[in-house]
């Protein structure tokens, strides 16, 4: 049992990133459970949101193609200040952690991957705060493969290994260009979890 003791109380807003089918929900999870063993207060969120403009991303854009891509940079951002002004910096105000999963690198990698200027998406949030911490889950494409498929996964960002390893490799790029922590999830889920809460530790006591 991983317990945080002896920790000055801080308000925390955790992110998780990364390729589909690496454990983010999973992971998720599992720390919100240690913190709240360790007498944390924790809010689990996530993008989409379960906004109205989350629930059309949800419906309809992970479903069926649609031109132009910016129409995805637009949406998932409109969904994102919602998400953040309405339940991320509320719970904050709260003195909750926050860990929630996809935030700005998500529509960076894969709005670019679709052809859409990176400046121009990160210009579109740049009246969203970054972040306490993001944590980039990676795993190998072939693995993220098969555990699409045993999901049978319909979402349109989902296809062939070679979009998968662009995908993976941009997150990569980005971690090691903002020096954000990696941590690989292709193996025993109890070793993962240890990795991130030494990870969260740090910046808790920090």
């Amino acid at each position: 049992m991983y317990l945080l003791t002896n920790i000055r109380r801080a308000v925390k807003w955790i992110v998780f990133e990364g390729p589909d089918c690496t454990g983010k929900s999973t992971i998720i999870l599992e720390l919100s459970k240690i913190l709240e063993r360790s007498g944390y207060r924790v809010l689990v969120t996530a993008e989409p949101s379960r906004s109205p403009i989350g629930r059309l991303i949800r419906d309809w854009l992970l479903r069926e193609k649609v031109d132009p891509p910016h129409i995805y940079a637009l949406t998932f951002t409109a969904d994102r200040y919602y998400h953040y002004y309405n339940i991320v910096k509320r719970g904050l105000e709260q003195g909750l952690i926050v860990l929630q999963e996809r935030y700005k690198l998500s529509t960076i990698v894969y709005q670019s991957e679709m052809g859409i200027d990176e400046k121009w998406i990160m210009e579109l949030n740049r009246y969203v705060p970054d972040p306490d911490l993001t944590i980039v889950l990676d795993a190998d494409p072939e693995i993220i493969r098969e555990r699409l498929h045993r999901k049978s996964s319909r979402e349109i960002f989902e296809r062939d290994i070679e979009t998968l390893s662009r995908i993976r490799q941009k997150y990569l790029d980005i971690a090691t260009r903002l020096g954000l922590p990696v941590v690989r999830t292709d193996r025993d889920v109890r070793d993962v979890v240890w990795e991130v809460y030494t990870i969260v530790r740090r910046v808790l006591e920090s």
